[in-house]
Parts: structure tokens; C-alpha cells; sequence
């Protein structure tokens, strides 16, 4: 179920610090100007993926499911 910025696809918060600092970097980059590495995802549902974990305590990083 897509959210409500998220027009194509399945929204999935941050849910850890890492992927905050790898938005927040993605994020940074396109307000400069340089060269995208999440092509996929809007300017806009960065910042708003952003927004949402603004203020939450997140773990330093989530622990890897085995079989993966």
C-alpha cells in the first residue's frame, strides 16, 4: 500500500541510523546538484522519509535475518 507521497511505491520508513545517514547524504547531493546513486526515489519522498525519523531513536544499524 503505497503512502501518501509515495505514488508508486510501498512506503518503507528509516529504521536505522545508517539508512538515515544514506538518505540524508542522497538527500544532500541532489540539493547540490551532483550525481544520483537512488534514482528510483523522488526529491520529495526523501525529504519526507527524513521528516518521519526526525526525533526517533533508531538502532546504529538492524541485525542481518540468516538465509541472507
Amino acid at each position: 500500500m503505497p503512502g501518501k507521497r509515495c505514488k508508486k511505491r510501498k512506503h518503507t520508513p528509516i529504521i536505522s541510523e545508517k539508512q538515515r545517514g544514506l538518505f540524508g547524504a542522497e538527500y544532500a547531493r541532489r540539493k547540490k546538484g551532483a550525481r544520483q546513486r537512488m534514482p528510483k526515489i523522488t526529491r520529495e519522498e526523501l525529504r519526507e522519509h527524513l521528516k518521519e525519523s526526525k526525533g526517533k531513536k533508531l538502532p546504529v544499524k538492524t541485525r542481518r535475518r540468516k538465509g541472507r
